[in-house]
């Protein structure tokens, strides 16, 4: 990721949630993390187990950039496990972006899940309804659109599919996560949902209607996109800001 400012800045204090960390389903190997300007001060976990890297410098710079390279070992298991379950119970909850309106609220009573038996059915139900209901348009929401904002425009990213179905899984008292990672064929970041059943949690990508496999690396979940925004920071500095992403997930072979 790349950040161009229109002039010099300086004081940037940041936060980063860019490297993917070992799970159940991926291992981590051969990490390098290069940021420019190089002044990461810390690494630790954020509650949900995110690794997040805090730098600070007082250097002028006009352009911010970070690189992540390895090897994302993936299909070690079919599910990830949920062994704290103390830590559950805050994804059955709406977050402000997940909170349903009217829009999502008709819908809900549409999909009728009265008659599915388990949270498995339920989550592919609404990924199924969610499939004919709403379509993939670039360029019409944003970062700071809301499931119901995007519902009712009919059209939005793969965000607005994550934080749509993570509303309606919570109206059903589904426990369920939004991820922020990668997957093949893809030149830009990703994000799906993780529902939490019979302790584990299975992926769904209501994106493009399937569930989740070793296509995909994880990098971070939260209980909507605000915990996972891969760069949060601050600086002095009177600017505008061009934000550049380049993803790239190649499949590689032992030899």
């Amino acid at each position: 990721m790349k950040l161009t400012f229109s002039d010099y800045v300086k004081n940037h204090r940041f936060s980063l949630k860019c490297v993917p960390h070992d799970t159940d389903l991926q291992k981590i190997e051969n990490m390098t993390v290069e940021v420019y300007p190089d002044n990461i001060t810390s690494e630790d976990e954020d509650s949900y187990g995110n690794i997040t890297l805090f730098g600070y410098t007082n250097e002028l710079h006009d352009s911010f950039r970070f690189d992540v390279k390895g090897i994302a070992v993936t299909g070690r298991e079919e599910y990830e496990k949920a062994d704290e379950l103390h830590k559950i119970g805050i994804f059955k909850y709406q977050s402000p972006k997940t909170k349903p309106g009217l829009r999502i609220l008709a819908f809900y009573q549409k999909l009728d899940l009265k008659n599915f038996a388990c949270a498995t059915e339920k989550a592919s139900a609404i990924m199924d309804g969610l499939a004919e209901s709403f379509k993939y348009v670039q360029g019409i929401t944003d970062m700071e659109t809301t499931a119901e904002e995007a519902f009712a425009g009919g059209c939005g990213v793969c965000q607005d599919y994550a934080h749509i179905m993570l509303s309606l899984c919570r109206m059903e008292r589904i426990p369920c996560r939004y991820v922020a990672g990668m997957m093949m064929g893809e030149g830009l970041s990703h994000a799906w949902v993780e529902i939490w059943n019979e302790g584990r949690w299975i992926g769904y990508d209501p994106t493009n209607h399937k569930l989740v496999d070793d296509e995909y690396i994880k990098i971070s979940n939260g209980r909507d996109s605000e915990d996972c925004l891969v760069n949060q920071g601050i600086f002095t500095g009177n600017v505008s800001q061009i934000q550049e992403i380049n993803v790239v997930v190649e499949e590689v072979f032992d030899e």
